[in-house]
């Protein structure tokens, strides 16, 4: 083992365990269910050990699956902020909604 994990794969294992589904994950990474698989299998490959234990249509973490769960979400949200300390793109400025009457009482 002696090449980097793929922070991608990281942030597809993640959306996986947060929705529990591999086709909800799929949508929140805008992946096909097939593509997040795929990463899955790769992400296991390059561990060397599985980390989802498969019961037909659900599947749960094992126990390496569980301890890469701490390190996935660390390993991204530095990422994260990696990105954003070198990131000169700023929001600023307001925002303005303009809703009828009806929409408003209703919805906001």
């Amino acid at each position: 083992m002696n090449s980097l994990l793929d922070v991608d794969q990281l942030r597809t294992f993640l959306a996986i365990v947060e929705t529990g589904s591999f086709t909800r994950a799929a949508e929140i990474v805008h992946k096909t269910q097939s593509a997040v698989s795929m990463q899955m299998k790769r992400l296991e490959e390059r561990l060397e050990r599985p980390i989802f234990a498969r019961d037909g249509r659900a599947s749960k973490l094992t126990e390496d699956g569980d301890r890469l769960l701490d390190y996935a979400r660390r390993i991204v949200k530095l990422n994260v902020e990696a990105l954003a300390a070198f990131s000169d793109f700023a929001l600023t400025g307001r925002v303005r909604l303009g809703v009828p009457d009806d929409y408003a009482d209703r919805y906001l």
